[in-house]
């Protein structure tokens, strides 16, 4: 046995995140951990990795007790892993990033660059991954970021590598070198600790499966012997989503787009509308510019040339703030690094985006401020200790939860949603669904943008195909394929 834990605990404020949880890995297996967000999945990775502290049981490493105080004693013992929200230092290179942890090569009192360079980039061909390393993570994309981890994990030597929700932003062709990677450490005997809430990677590549509910550990079960029905039961007490088909009577037009280009050149020829009442669905493949395109028109990415038309009239010179003024709500699909800040607490978060409304002459009520922020947490379901826990200390699906809380703060008539759902467990994606689906019946107008065709074919009215940074089709989401979808987006 490479990793088992007996009677492990963890809380936070009195509250366990964690509660006697006994799990075992085994060498050479890959074994899937599943469970809603809040159930206690990323809290069990942070001990094993050093970044919690370990309050309460053991840990066994190869049979002997093994003590984790930091993530350098964690990657000393062999373990690596590559979070659902990316650690990168933004103003490094992909080379500098991959190289963190290890010592530098030198040349008497100098770095060798050129050798950190060679072995890197021999990674990178060894995995297929076809990236401009020299580049800072900040100018990377998402995937190129995890791309970047996947490199990290490989140069660094591993006998088990977590993988936290590692496909939640990469796109198929990538996800497939990392399922590759995945095979070739099994075949040499590392172990893999898998975590998505993606059922399909759980079937197709684990061997055993974890269950854990509500910060305990319910069972452990042969991938074999169970199927997705099964699980989702132990997750959720019995929860099942429901597919909902709305008739939606759309209004007027509250955001019309007109062959819009960013100056960086990635967003070159955009053009669509969506009405009130209406979740207009955007698709497209890697690199076809989605992300980009909300970035432009929330005013977090430069405009080189088009039109933008809010609620009939034109809008220009866009920034966040003057967007937030007039009724726009972006929901980033980078929460950490752009929709909230971990060390402020829920409550802080939640109202940063309209503190102008609890204010009298600069100063805050905050009897005010508490009490439209705890109702508004308390119609979005958020899992919590308080109101002024960190928000950083909350699940996935929980910080997302608030995300949705700071833009409804504001009372946006228009939704621009850059992968709602991404690395969410299933409950709260239908959450999520839910909430568009109320704003589009209040009048509201939701641009949905996901790299799951599934998700947006499911929730969308029309789907709007992104190819190279330009629109092409526009289909009516009615009796149409997956396939038909896809052909679309290949030109």
């Amino acid at each position: 046995m490479l990793l088992q834990t007996k009677h492990l605990s963890k809380q936070f404020n009195g509250i366990y995140a964690l509660r006697d949880i006994n799990f075992s890995l085994e060498a050479g297996e890959i074994h899937g951990l599943v469970g809603e967000n809040g159930a206690g999945k990323s809290t069990l990775i942070k001990i094993l990795t050093g970044v919690y502290s370990l309050e309460e049981g053991e840990i066994y490493w190869n049979g002997a007790p093994v003590k984790i105080h930091t993530p350098v004693e964690s990657r000393r013992v062999g373990i690596n892993v590559i979070h659902q929200d990316r650690v990168l230092v933004p103003t490094f290179t992909g080379i500098e990033n991959a190289y963190l942890g290890l010592p530098y090569p030198t040349v008497g009192w100098h770095v060798n660059w050129k050798e950190m360079q060679r072995r890197v980039q021999s990674v990178a061909q060894e995995l297929g991954l076809d990236l401009d390393l020299n580049k800072t993570a900040m100018e990377m994309s998402p995937p190129q970021r995890t791309c970047v981890e996947i490199i990290r994990a490989m140069v660094n030597e591993c006998k088990l590598l977590i993988l936290d929700e590692p496909t939640a932003s990469l796109t198929d062709k990538e996800s497939e070198i990392l399922f590759s990677l995945i095979r070739k450490l099994k075949a040499k005997g590392t172990s893999i600790l898998y975590v998505t809430h993606r059922m399909d990677e759980i079937f197709r590549l684990t061997d055993r499966i974890t269950i854990f509910k509500n910060g305990e550990m319910v069972e452990t079960v042969q991938t074999t012997a169970t199927d997705k029905d099964d699980l989702i039961t132990k997750m959720t007490d019995n929860w099942t989503a429901e597919t909902q088909s709305v008739d939606r009577q759309m209004g007027e037009e509250l955001l019309s787009v007109s062959h819009l280009q960013s100056r960086d050149g990635i967003v070159k020829d955009v053009s669509f509308s969506v009405h009130a009442g209406e979740i207009l669905g955007i698709f497209g493949l890697g690199g076809s510019g989605r992300t980009e395109t909300l970035e432009c028109l929330y005013g977090y990415r430069s405009m080189q040339g088009g039109t933008v038309k809010l609620f009939g009239k034109p809008a220009s010179g866009l920034t966040p703030s003057k967007s937030i003024r007039n009724g726009v709500a972006l929901i980033s699909e980078d929460r950490r690094g752009k929709a909230m800040i971990g060390n402020l607490s829920i409550r802080e978060n939640v109202s940063l985006s309209c503190l102008c409304r609890f204010a009298k002459k600069g100063v805050i009520i905050n009897k005010q401020e508490k009490s439209s922020v705890a109702e508004m947490l308390e119609r979005l379901q958020v899992k919590r200790a308080s109101d002024e826990q960190r928000s950083i200390e909350l699940s996935g699906g929980n910080q997302q939860k608030v995300v949705f809380a700071k833009a409804l703060m504001t009372h946006p008539r228009v939704f621009l949603c850059d992968e709602p759902t991404q690395a969410v467990d299933i409950m709260t994606r239908a959450e999520i669904h839910r909430l568009l689906r109320e704003q589009a019946s209040q009048g509201c107008a939701v641009v949905f943008v996901s790299s799951d065709l599934k998700e947006v074919m499911e929730i969308a009215d029309r789907i709007q195909i992104l190819s190279g940074g330009k629109t092409r089709e526009l289909l009516e989401n009615s009796g149409i394929t997956s396939q038909q979808v896809l052909s679309c987006c290949y030109h």
